[in-house]
């Protein structure tokens, strides 16, 4: 059993993080932006402190611990992200450098393109390499639950799957639960390098062997229908706010455009060298579906 320090334990996809990781028997601390952040992770048996990112507040609890999951949320602003990624980096080493897990939940192209809410994430990626060099990155494609959740009810209702990606490209997807078992494997793995690990599922769909898998699975006839980035955007502004929404949409348009070798790695010998097998596609619509 070991202590494991999870930032952004709160969202959903940390939330699955911490389940699986107390699953396999081990305990978390939650660093957490708010009293009543800190009160929901407590209901839910997990220790949790408040948290500004300064090593006042930070450090005492990573010395507490055995190991680290670094995870940045990503519905902020880039600078934002950056801002958080160095206080975290600052922390882990000046509480000693635990072992370490740098989650980066999106794409990412070997170096920067010139546009904010990318180059972000590529400079995440190269203060984690230059300054925790022992620590392994995954970096996610998409992840299954955006059907389950956010287009839920135009799936269910219209019949329609709203997705910027082409629909004859193939995206390696994965679930939350996916990626939690990523990220036990590689805490524990003591032969991995500190290196970017590109993670997904076991193969590539395309949009329209989704809409007929996913149809089969519920018993709908399903449509796959490309949607704007601009319609994305305008789809995340009452969530996100304007500014983090037309981020979120610039990320996307690179990303299903220039980016689009990057949504479909292969992670066989991947999951080979952790020792994990995962789920097929089928598998986890009859439950997130409830079919």
């Amino acid at each position: 059993m070991s202590k494991i320090l999870l930032f952004n334990a709160t969202g959903m996809q940390g939330n699955s993080i911490a389940q699986h990781l107390t699953a396999m028997g081990h305990d978390i601390i939650a660093p957490v932006r708010t009293s009543e952040k800190r009160a929901q992770m407590q209901a839910k048996g997990y220790e949790a402190f408040v948290t500004d990112y300064t090593l006042n507040s930070l450090v005492p609890a990573l010395q507490k611990v055995d190991k680290v999951v670094l995870q940045i949320p990503a519905q902020i602003a880039p600078l934002a992200m950056i801002d958080i990624t160095q206080k975290c980096i600052a922390a882990i080493l000046e509480a000693g450098y635990p072992d370490t897990v740098f989650v980066i939940s999106s794409t990412l192209p070997d170096q920067k393109v010139g546009i904010s809410s990318v180059d972000a994430r590529v400079t995440m990626k190269d203060l984690s390499l230059e300054k925790l060099p022992k620590t392994p990155i995954l970096s996610a494609t998409e992840y299954l639950e955006n059907f389950s959740t956010a287009y839920r009810t135009v799936i269910l209702k219209k019949g329609i799957i709203p997705q910027t990606i082409p629909a004859n490209y193939p995206v390696n997807y994965l679930s939350w639960t996916d990626l939690a078992q990523y990220v036990e494997a590689t805490l524990f793995a003591d032969h991995l390098e500190g290196k970017l690990y590109r993670v997904g599922g076991i193969e590539g769909i395309t949009g329209n062997e989704l809409a007929k898998r996913l149809g089969s699975v519920i018993g709908k006839e399903l449509h796959y229908v490309p949607i704007t980035h601009a319609e994305l955007a305008g789809f995340l502004t009452p969530i996100l706010g304007e500014s983090v929404a037309k981020d979120y949409a610039a990320f996307y348009e690179y990303q299903d455009t220039q980016g689009q070798h990057l949504l479909n790695p292969d992670t066989t010998e991947f999951r080979k060298l952790l020792g994990i097998t995962l789920p097929a596609f089928e598998k986890w619509a009859s439950v997130a579906f409830n079919a």
